[in-house]
This record gives C-alpha cells, structure tokens and sequence, in this order.
C-alpha cells in the first residue's frame, strides 16, 4: 500500500485529537478512540493494532490503507481522505488545540463573540475529585467531540439529516453539556456561524431548566437571526418564562411576552400555550387589566377543548398545549382551566399511540396532572397517581425545573418526611436559580397546607 507523507499524516492524526477531544498516547487511548470510530460509523471500523501504528505508539513497517485514511477524514468532517487532503489548511482551526479549560462553571459562561478570545487563554482548571486534581471529565469532552463531529458533517444544510440514531447520539451529548453547564464558547459561536444548525440546537434542545445561566444569551442569538411570527413567539416565550423563573419584574417579562388575539393553525400549540400561559399569570399578579385575563382565558379554553380541530394531525401527538398550558394554569389558580387541562390530558391519554409514547413525556404529564388534581382537591387521584411516576427523567432538557413541581407534590401529599421534600425544593431552586417559580410553588404549597387544616 502507498506510504502517505509523514507531515501529513501527522496533521490529520492531529485533527482526529482535537475532535475525539483527547490526546491519544497510549493503548488505552487507542482503545477508546476504536470503539469510538466503531460508534460513529460502524461499517469501517479501526483496529486497536492500526491506531497504535498510526500513532507511533508501535512500529509501522509500511503505509495505511485507503479505507483506514478514508475512516479517519470523515471521523473529522470530509466525506474521504482526498476530500479532506486537498482542502486548505484554516490556520485558525490548526492552531485552536482543544483547550478543555474553556468548558467554564455553570452560571460564568458568556456566549457573545468577544469573550471567545479570553476564554481561550485560560489555562487547565483542575477539578477536586477523590483527593485527586483531573480535568474536565473524559465525558465531558465526549460530549463536546460529538457535538464537534456534527458540526463538520452538517455544516452544509443540504447534507442535514440525521437518523433516529445519530439525532438520540447528539440529544444526550448535548444534555451532558447543558447538565454539566460547560459550554464551550468556540463551539457555540460555530454554531451559530451556520444559521441551520442554530435554529435545530434552540429548538430541538431548548436549555429551560438554563436560563439563568447560559440559556438566555442561546435564546438571544436566535432571536437575532429569526424573526418570523412563529420564531419570535417561540424565542421571546422562552425569554419571557425564564425572567419569570428568575423572579424578574413584570415589565421585563411583558416587553417579550406575545400578545395572542387568535389561536394560529400555522403555530405550533407548544409555543402558543407558553405565550397564553403567561398572558393568564401577569393579570392574576397585577399586570394586565380583566379584559387581557378573560382574552387568554377565551383562548385556553379554546385551544383545549378544540385542538382536535385546530391543529393537524402531528400536533396531537405529545398532548403539547396542555403539556405546555398545565404549569401556568396552575399558578394562575383558575379553576376552570385547570379542569379543562385536566380533562384534555385524560382524553390524550385515552387515545394515544402507545407504541411511539416517550417515557420522559408520560412522567412529565403525570406530574402535570397530581398538580391539576391536587389543585381540584382529587387528592387521593393525585396520591394514587404520584406513587407511580419514575423520577428522575433520563435527558431531559427541564428536570431541574419539574425537580421543584415533583418534590413540592410529594411534600402535599405526605409522601416523604417534609424536612426532605423542603430540602430538595431549595435545592432545585438552587440549581436552575429559579427563585421566582420556587416562591410561586412554595405559595402553592402553603396554601394547600392551610387547606387541609381546616
């Protein structure tokens, strides 16, 4: 086979370091980067023996094959070797080493473009772990690998699909890095380099337990570039909720809040019930006048009761304007609402398609459904119902924040000491810093304690 030129060779073993996410120097490493070569693409895999040779970590008497070269160029974003060896080198890239000091703390992360620079000159922070210092976990910087490979891949959107596979690969590496609150900067603004990619990150992978942290700035940056009605109810709902969850004053929240006169076939229910949700939350708190409150009740109560004849087919898969609708209408204390709500999931779940169900949104309905019951004092519904719900939830993108709905429920329902259930609340709150949802939920909680009393 023919000998490929040291020089380069040595650079695309470099660039398989930097998108693996580690510095291969041993066996081991060769080991690691085999299975992952094997995950990414398991038709051409690697052999621990090659990458040891490719390495240097053992002799290599000859060249490497064509499909060896082949497998290790599309490992880093070209579709072959030739592809990726007749592209011009990008200083810039060459010169970035994959610094995993740069993945900062949750809550010291700044997503704007003139960060980028300073963040990259920080040196290696060690964790504490066991007595010992290490860096940043190994699956920490699998996850940002991942997340990197899809990158390169998909930077054409005429090349953007993904299989259920590849899509549930890339769901978890960006829950690990939401959950570990270590967003690296030049990674992001990569991101948001290619329009595509931002909108199907925002979207698909909305960081609502994060808006606190690094979530805002996300949601921001989509808010620049998308401005179609349905785009910016989505952004500035998500926005709005946040400021909500931080405890913001009303008139920061309502200068992002849409304003719905109509329910929109064209929007998805999701996005519509967070913006009607929140139009029913500000006049029960003093900010919006009756006729606002009896607008948005006008619309939940339409959007519940009609959906079936509202929204395509699609819409009804997941139950989303209740799912959406449920926290809200709790808080606002409407009776009504809530029974609608209420009755729209039992009649979801009635009828829906068990073989396509999610574990994840079956447990958050649970949940919204103890509160709508406890809420409609069915306490002994909510109790036999609560006493099923499997927690935590796998991958999901606002588990800290339904932490706070789940702890609370168990703390009414005399389902764990109340010194424990109050614990886990604060620590929820302390998590997400969502003091002013914690404090709405502690409302709740005392208000269904002094119900029970008399």
């Amino acid at each position: 086979m023919p000998s490929t030129p040291p020089d380069l060779l040595a650079r695309l073993l470099k660039d398989v370091e930097r998108a693996s996410g580690m510095e291969i120097t041993c066996t081991r490493d060769c080991e690691v980067l085999s299975e992952e070569l094997r995950a990414f693409d398991g038709r051409f895999p690697v052999s621990v023996s090659t990458l040891r040779r490719c390495f240097g970590l053992i002799e290599a008497p000859g060249g490497f094959s064509q499909t060896t070269l082949n497998t290790l160029a599309r490992y880093v974003g070209y579709p072959s070797f030739r592809a990726w060896s007749s592209t011009p080198q990008d200083p810039t890239t060459a010169a970035r080493t994959r610094n995993l000091a740069q993945l900062s703390g949750l809550g010291k992360v700044n997503l704007s473009p003139a960060d980028s620079a300073a963040s990259s000159k920080q040196t290696e922070m060690p964790i504490a772990r066991g007595g010992a210092d290490e860096v940043i976990p190994k699956r920490a910087a699998e996850a940002q690998a991942i997340v990197e490979s899809y990158i390169h891949r998909f930077a054409d959107p005429k090349q953007f699909h993904l299989s259920p596979k590849e899509f549930s690969m890339l769901k978890a590496a960006v829950f690990d890095i939401y959950e570990r609150g270590n967003v690296d900067v030049t990674q992001w603004m990569q991101v948001v380099s290619h329009e595509h990619l931002l909108r199907f990150v925002v979207e698909q992978f909305p960081p609502l337990d994060f808006m606190n942290t690094f979530g805002g700035p996300m949601v921001e940056e989509f808010n620049k570039v998308f401005r179609a009605p349905s785009d910016a109810m989505y952004g500035h709902g998500i926005l709005a909720s946040g400021l909500i969850a931080r405890d913001e004053p009303w008139s920061r929240v309502l200068n992002h809040l849409p304003q719905l006169s109509a329910l929109n076939p064209g929007i998805h229910p999701l996005v519509q019930a967070r913006a009607i949700g929140i139009q029913l939350l500000a006049p029960r708190e003093g900010n919006g006048s009756d006729s606002s409150w009896t607008e948005a009740k006008t619309l939940a109560l339409q959007g519940l009761r009609e959906d079936q004849n509202i929204w395509a087919r699609w819409a009804h898969q997941n139950c989303y304007f209740a799912f959406n609708l449920a926290d809200w209408a709790v808080l606002s204390r409407d009776r009504e609402i809530i029974e609608a709500v209420s009755e729209n999931i039992q009649a979801f779940r009635a009828q829906q398609d068990w073989y396509n169900r999610s574990g994840a949104i079956e447990t958050i309905l649970s949940i919204r459904q103890v509160w709508n019951w406890i809420s409609l004092d069915r306490n002994d519904d909510a109790l036999q119902l609560m006493e099923s719900v499997e927690w935590p939830i796998i991958h999901s993108f606002e588990v800290r924040t339904l932490g706070m709905w789940y702890h609370a429920a168990r703390l009414v329902l005399g389902l764990a000491p109340k010194d424990l259930c109050e614990a886990n609340l604060r620590y929820a709150v302390s998590l997400t810093g969502y003091s002013g949802f914690g404090r709405r939920i502690h409302a709740l909680v005392k208000e269904h304690e002094l119900g029970q009393k008399k």
